[in-house]
């Protein structure tokens, strides 16, 4: 029935997603290589200073401390974005193949319908060419795509995560303002305007590029079956339910990285004991409000962890192959379930 089929093809899409990470991340690991800037960092630490005249060491010296700042701001900053541009990713692959094999689906149900009871349907065959040609079409964003998401996530990653001194000191609920600072820029440069030209080859010179990359030669790839479907598969991806299910799913995903997160957060400190105010007796004066506003700032401060963010650097960094690489996969797991993505998925699924 539907729904045993609708089932089985949810579980066909999170094999072919993970099938599909490790060509993302190898990509993303190494354009965006925080493991490599480190080694960099330790290269320098390990080089004795230079035994020259007397004014040659301090200069050589200063010069390096100038580079150990420069090498830990980029640290900074590209582990920061390595981690988002993989939330970033993975959402926007999970729901392109969830979108495109649901598509698939959908017109396997139909072939199976026609040659039960006939009808109508019969028409709409999909041709074994056509499916294979179509589902191709995810080479784009694995190889093309997510390279603009990358410059895109970095120059918003910049902008928020930049100006933060490497020792200051973070709470848990700044870090995740500070993430939510970043997806705000990032929907303020309008990525839910570009996520069609992000998944697909759109425009002429794309799409030559697109063939040539894979050798493909238009006459024999573009057929009218396959030109239905990605004008269909157009439809769905640059619509505002697909860029409200990918809101979603990013909130979602960086949900979970905060939570991982929050174990390179302290037990916070006991707060100090209260002290009862005085109690206010006819003839006396009422307590203090600036001693009143005072007490309340030491619980406060008191009950509240807080981590250099140069401490957080490793983590950070760290979750970024978890959120690729992770076996088994609980970001991708998380995803995938989510109510919005199975529910456009049955939409694409019932579609007419």
């Amino acid at each position: 029935n539907i729904r045993r089929r609708f089932d089985q093809n949810q579980r066909d899409c999170m094999f072919t997603i993970m099938s599909l990470l490790p060509e993302l991340s190898e990509q993303v690991l190494r354009e965006v290589d925080v493991e490599r800037l480190i080694a960099e960092l330790r290269a320098i630490n390990q080089t004795p200073p230079a035994e020259n005249a007397d004014s040659e060491p301090a200069a050589s010296a200063e010069g390096e401390r100038r580079s150990k700042v420069e090498i830990w701001e980029d640290i900074k900053v590209q582990s920061f974005a390595r981690t988002l541009v993989a939330v970033y990713a993975e959402a926007l692959l999970a729901m392109l193949v969830h979108v495109q094999l649901n598509m698939v689906g959908r017109s396997t149900y139909l072939d199976s319908v026609a040659g039960k009871y006939g009808g109508a349907a019969a028409g709409r065959r999909l041709a074994a060419g056509d499916e294979q040609s179509f589902l191709m079409v995810s080479w784009w964003f694995l190889n093309r795509g997510w390279r603009q998401l990358l410059a895109l996530v970095a120059a918003a990653t910049e902008a928020s995560v930049g100006p933060l001194p490497l020792k200051q000191r973070l709470s848990h609920g700044e870090l995740a303002a500070l993430f939510g600072d970043v997806h705000v820029r990032l929907r303020e440069r309008g990525l839910a305007q570009m996520l069609g030209e992000l998944l697909l080859p759109l425009g002429e010179a794309r799409t030559a590029e697109y063939l040539a990359a894979n050798g493909l030669a238009a006459g024999q790839v573009f057929t009218p079956g396959l030109e239905r479907l990605l004008d269909q598969l157009r439809d769905v991806v640059e619509s505002p339910d697909f860029a409200l299910v990918l809101a979603s799913s990013v909130d979602r995903l960086t949900a979970q990285l905060l939570e991982t997160l929050r174990e390179s957060f302290p037990d916070a400190a006991a707060p100090p004991p209260s002290r009862p105010l005085p109690p206010t007796v006819e003839g006396e004066a009422a307590p203090s409000l600036d001693a009143v506003v005072r007490e309340f700032e030491e619980y406060s401060a008191a009950s509240e962890s807080r981590v250099a963010v140069v401490q957080l650097l490793p983590r950070i960094a760290r979750e970024g192959h978890q959120i690729l690489n992770g076996v088994p996969n609980q970001y991708l797991e998380n995803v995938s379930a989510s109510r919005e993505v199975q529910a456009l998925s049955a939409a694409v699924y019932t579609a007419n």
